[in-house]
């Protein structure tokens, strides 16, 4: 017996911070996936290496009352998302995993169960929901569906550090910024489907939040955005991922061109696209 999903990564913060004192976010998914596959076997090894998805297999396979089957089912996880850059590697692969098991036992599919069961593991990327949502990530006691997803270009500039979800967040971080004011501005550009607007409240965003996520290259970024006519950067929540937002394809193209003719000491760009349905 097999089963199998794909499910897509994030980019980053839209929105991140304290919202009548919860803490909160909202991210988008973007065209970069995890492929997790179940196969069911006497000497389940690969999954040895994958701890957060091995703990939320056997967590579900509990409520389920089905934990007898654990050790028979291995995992096997193709990713293309870049791992520890926050770009919700390990929420998409817990949600493969998940769309896997509900395949595999033939159960229905339980939001407020997937929810509980992320959280569970790791502070949880708003993209588990097919809307965009305001999500509170810690603890997934609050959630607000704004609409539907919006499809935008990022160029994206991706540093070497890598950071780890469970260990960033144990750290004695400084708060994060309020954005009470940002979030009815997030709301009309969501109903308007205004990328302007949306570009404005994630770069308020991520330069509310550098001092509790420093980004050593952010003016840069900033720099390149007003030079090729960005409509505003967007960072990865907990990361060391930069991007910039265009609405279309000539000004993203007229920005990797200019790339070319700047020396950018390590850090990888590449572009990716959002998900308006995944």
């Amino acid at each position: 017996m097999e089963a199998a999903a794909v499910y897509p990564g994030s980019f980053g913060e839209i929105l991140q911070g304290k919202m009548d004192g919860k803490d909160i976010l909202l991210s988008c998914p973007v065209n970069i996936y995890t492929e997790v596959k179940l196969i069911e076997c006497d000497d389940p090894v690969r999954r040895m290496n994958l701890k957060k998805s091995s703990d939320f297999l056997l967590n579900i396979l509990k409520c389920w009352g089905y934990e007898r089957y654990y050790k028979n089912i291995d995992i096997e996880i193709n990713s293309r998302i870049p791992r520890g850059k926050g770009l919700a590697s390990s929420t998409a692969d817990l949600c493969a995993v998940y769309y896997s098991l509900i395949s595999m036992f033939n159960r229905e599919f339980s939001e407020s169960e997937l929810i509980e069961n992320c959280v569970n593991i790791e502070p949880t990327d708003s993209i588990i929901f097919k809307k965009m949502t305001l999500f509170e990530y810690k603890n997934g006691k609050y959630k607000c569906t704004l609409g539907d997803y919006m499809s935008y270009d990022i160029l994206a500039f991706e540093g070497e550090k890598i950071v780890d979800t469970v260990e960033f967040n144990r750290r004695n971080l400084p708060e994060l910024s309020d954005v009470d004011d940002l979030v009815p501005l997030l709301k009309g550009a969501i109903m308007e489907k205004n990328l302007s607007k949306l570009a404005y409240v994630s770069t308020e965003s991520i330069i509310r939040n550098q001092r509790r996520l420093y980004y050593d290259f952010l003016e840069r970024v900033i720099d390149i955005k007003d030079r090729t006519s960005g409509l505003g950067i967007v960072g990865a929540h907990s990361g060391n991922v930069l991007g910039i937002i265009y609405e279309d394809r000539e000004k993203i193209d007229f920005g990797e061109k200019l790339l070319k003719k700047l020396k950018l000491k390590n850090i990888k760009v590449y572009r990716v696209k959002t998900l308006k349905k995944f």
